[in-house]
C-alpha cells in the first residue's frame, strides 16, 4: 500500500515581509480566481449541445449518446485502483460509464462512477430527463458544470445513492429519484404445454396519472413507472351492469390484432355492480396523512388536503372520520367525528404541516386501531393512506412493512393508497403497500384527479363489492397455439392458487371495471420465440369443444365471506375485421398499445403512435369528463417526444 511520507510541522516566522506575503498567497488567490471563472461563463443553450462538436469535446456526452464510439480509457494507476472506498476521491474498477462493484456498499453505503477526465460532477434535481439534457447532459456536458436549465437547486448534476437506481436517478434529474418496481413482460406461452393462464384482477390507476404528469411536465415516463394494466384501467368502458345474482359481470371479445397481421386480440372483462349514493352503508374512515418533511411541496400535503377536503364534501352525518398524521412521531389529530360537522373536519385538515422524519409504521398502527376501535358492523371501514412512499424511521423494511399490512388485513379493514408527489416517489413500495393491504392505489397529479378518485369514483374506491377476486383463462390447443397475457406482470398465480382461497387477490369496488387483453396466435402459426420441437404423438381434444376458443373463469368472495365462488364463460366466435370490433376493444387496444409504446416494448416496434391515436378517437363510448380526449393529447405529446433525438428520449436503464 502506497503511504506518504509523515509531515513535519514547522514553527511559523515570527514576520513575514510583504513581498514574500504576496508570493505566498498569489497562487491561491490565481486558482480562486481560475474557479470562479468558469461558473460565470453563460450555459450552453440546449441546441448547442446537440451539435457534432459537442459529442467530439465531451467524453461523458459520447458515452450516453454514441457508446459504440467511445474508446476504452486507460486503466487508473495501481495506487488509486480500489474496491474498498466509493467517492472518496478514488476510482472503482469497471467499464466507463457503469457503476462501480456493488462490494463498495458494505463499506461506505456509496457507488462511485467512473467516468470522462474532462467532467465535473454536480448536483442536479427535480428536473425531468428532457430538462436534465439541457443542464448539462445528464450535468456532465461541455465545460462539465452542469449549468443552465432551469433547476431550482443551481443546475448542478451530480448523484450519489445506495444502489443504482437511486445513482442514475440524481443524474437525469427527479425523474429518477423515484422508485418503481422491474417490470419483464410476459413471454410467449404455447396453449399445448400450459393451457391455463391465472391472474389477480387489478382496479389500480397510479401508473397512467403518473405517466400524465410525465409527460405534461415535457419529459417521458422511465419503462417501469408504465404498468399497462394501470393505463388500460383508468378508463370507463361503459361494460354492462350485472343483471344476475353475483355482484359481478363478465364479458370477452376475439378481435384481430391491430400491431400484428394475423395474431388474434382477445379482450376479458369483469363489472361491478353500481351501488347509488342512498343504499351506501354507515362509513368509518379514518384519513392517515403522511406530514413528515418530504411532504412539504405544493404537489404533496397541500394538494392531499384539498383532496380530501372534497371527500369531506361528501360526507353524511351516519359517516364518521378520524385523522391520524405521522412523520417522526404518530398522533391523532381528530376523534371520530360525523360527517354532518363538515367544518370541524376541513379545520383539522386545514391544520396539518409537514415536518421531521417518516414513521410510516407508527402511523400504520395507530390508523387501524382506531378503525377497529370504531368498526361498523356491515358498514365500510377503510383506511386512506396518503403520502410520497418515503418511509424512512421506523419499519422501513420493505418485507417487514408488507408483513405489517398484511396483519392488520385481517382486522376487516381495507386500505386506499393515494399516491403524491415526485423527486422521491416510493411508487414501488405504495403500489405493493395498497395489494398487501386488500386496497387500491391511485396517484394524485392534480385536483381533478383528486376529485376523479375522492369523489365522482368514491363508490369504486372506498365501496368494496368482491374481495379476492381471480381470473383464470383456459385456453383450447386446437383453436389457439400460444398466447401473451398484456400486463398484470406483478398479478401472475400459479394455476392451483385460483381454486385456493387462503390466497390473496384483488378487490373490486362498487362501478369498477376490469379489462385484460391477451395476444393470440391461432393454431397453425408460428408462436414468436418458440423452438420447434415434434408434434406430441399421444396429444388429444376435446371435440366437442373444439368450436371454443377459450373459457373464462372467475372466483371472487363476498365482502365479509371466506369462500369463493366460480364463474364460467366459454368464448367461441370471434370478429373477422378491424371495421366490426367493439368500441371497448378500440379503446383499451389504444391505451395497452401507447402503454406499450412508452415502455419501448418490441411488440409495437415500428407502429406509429398515430394510429393508436386513431383507434382510440374512433371507440364512440361516453366520454363526460373528457378522459378519452385527454389520452388523445398524451397520445400527440408522447409522439413528438419520442421523436426528439435527445438522451432523454433514449430513456435511461
Amino acid at each position: 500500500m502506497h503511504r506518504s511520507p509523515p509531515v513535519v510541522r514547522l514553527a511559523p516566522p515570527p514576520f513575514v515581509a510583504p513581498r514574500r506575503a504576496l508570493s505566498r498567497w498569489l497562487p491561491a488567490a490565481v486558482a480562486l480566481l481560475g474557479a470562479l471563472l468558469p461558473a460565470c461563463t453563460p450555459a450552453p443553450e440546449l441546441d448547442e449541445l446537440r451539435t457534432e462538436e459537442s459529442f467530439e469535446t465531451n467524453r461523458f456526452l459520447r458515452a450516453i449518446a454514441r457508446p459504440d464510439s467511445v474508446s476504452e480509457e486507460e486503466a487508473p494507476p495501481e495506487d488509486l485502483e480500489s474496491t474498498d472506498v466509493a467517492g472518496g476521491g478514488q476510482r472503482h474498477r469497471g467499464e466507463e460509464g457503469k457503476m462501480g462493484k456493488p462490494t463498495a456498499r458494505s463499506k461506505s453505503g456509496l457507488y462511485a462512477m467512473k467516468g470522462p477526465k474532462d467532467a465535473i460532477p454536480q448536483l442536479a434535481r427535480n428536473i425531468d430527463p428532457g430538462a436534465a439534457y439541457g443542464v448539462g447532459g445528464l450535468g456532465l456536458v461541455g465545460t462539465g458544470r452542469g449549468g443552465g436549465g432551469s433547476d431550482p437547486y443551481g443546475g448542478a448534476a451530480f448523484a450519489v445513492g445506495s444502489n443504482d437506481a437511486d445513482v442514475w436517478g440524481g443524474l437525469a434529474g427527479s425523474a429518477g429519484a423515484d422508485r418503481y418496481a422491474p417490470i419483464t413482460e410476459a413471454a410467449w406461452t404455447l396453449a399445448d404445454s400450459a393451457p391455463l393462464s391465472t391472474f389477480s384482477i387489478d382496479v389500480d390507476t397510479a401508473s397512467y396519472a403518473n405517466v400524465r404528469r410525465f409527460l405534461g411536465e415535457g419529459g417521458l415516463p422511465p419503462a417501469d413507472a408504465v404498468r399497462v394494466e394501470e393505463m388500460i384501467n383508468y378508463f370507463d368502458y361503459a361494460y354492462p351492469e350485472p343483471a344476475g345474482p353475483h355482484p359481478l359481470a363478465v364479458g370477452a371479445e376475439v378481435a384481430p390484432c391491430p400491431w400484428k397481421t394475423g395474431h388474434q386480440l382477445v379482450r376479458v372483462h369483469l363489472q361491478a355492480r353500481t351501488i347509488h349514493q342512498d343504499k351506501v352503508p354507515p362509513r368509518n374512515l379514518v384519513f392517515l396523512v403522511d406530514v413528515s418533511g418530504s411532504m412539504q411541496e405544493p404537489d404533496k400535503l397541500p394538494l392531499v388536503q384539498r383532496g380530501l377536503s372534497l371527500l369531506t364534501d361528501e360526507l353524511r352525518p351516519e359517516d364518521r372520520i378520524s385523522i391520524v398524521t405521522y412523520a417522526g412521531a404518530s398522533g391523532l389529530v381528530l376523534q371520530p367525528t360525523s360527517g354532518a360537522r363538515k367544518a370541524e373536519i376541513k379545520r383539522a385538515i386545514a391544520m396539518l404541516v409537514p415536518g421531521g422524519g417518516t414513521n410510516g409504521a407508527a402511523g400504520i398502527n395507530l390508523a387501524y386501531e382506531q378503525a377497529r376501535r370504531h368498526f361498523v358492523e356491515g358498514g365500510i371501514n377503510r383506511v386512506i393512506l396518503a403520502t410520497d412512499g418515503d418511509f424512512n424511521v421506523g419499519v422501513t423494511g420493505h418485507d417487514a412493512l408488507l408483513r405489517l399490512i398484511e396483519h392488520k388485513r385481517r382486522t376487516g379493514v381495507f386500505l386506499t393508497v393515494l399516491g403524491v408527489g415526485r423527486g422521491n416517489l416510493n411508487d414501488a413500495t405504495m403500489e405493493q403497500v395498497a395489494d398487501h393491504g386488500d386496497g387500491n392505489y391511485a396517484y394524485l397529479d392534480s385536483d381533478r384527479e383528486a376529485k376523479k378518485v375522492l369523489v365522482a369514483e368514491a363508490s369504486g374506491t372506498l365501496v368494496t363489492v368482491a374481495r379476492d377476486v381471480k381470473l383464470q383463462v383456459e385456453w383450447n390447443p386446437a383453436r389457439v397455439a400460444g398466447y401473451r397475457l398484456v400486463g398484470y406482470e406483478n398479478r401472475a398465480l400459479t394455476a392451483e392458487q385460483f381454486n385456493d382461497d387462503t390466497k390473496d387477490a384483488g378487490e373490486l369496488g362498487a362501478g369498477d371495471s376490469v379489462t385484460a387483453l391477451y395476444e393470440v396466435v391461432p393454431a397453425g402459426r408460428p408462436v414468436p420465440g418458440d423452438k420447434t420441437v415434434d408434434a406430441l404423438k399421444y396429444r388429444r381434444y376435446d371435440r366437442a369443444a373444439s368450436d371454443e376458443l377459450l373459457t373464462v373463469k372467475v372466483r371472487y368472495k363476498r365482502p365479509d365471506g371466506d369462500t369463493s365462488t366460480k364463474l364460467e364463460l366459454p368464448v367461441a366466435g370471434a370478429v373477422e375485421t378491424w371495421a366490426e370490433v367493439s368500441p371497448q376493444t378500440r379503446l383499451a387496444a389504444a391505451v395497452a398499445g401507447f402503454g406499450l409504446a412508452l415502455r419501448r416494448s418490441p411488440a409495437v416496434a415500428g407502429l406509429d403512435l398515430a394510429q393508436m391515436r386513431s383507434w382510440a378517437a374512433d371507440a364512440e363510448l361516453p366520454d363526460p369528463d373528457g378522459h378519452i380526449q385527454e389520452f388523445l393529447g398524451l397520445v400527440d405529446r408522447a409522439r413528438a417526444l419520442l421523436g426528439r433525438d435527445t438522451v432523454a428520449a433514449r430513456g435511461l436503464p
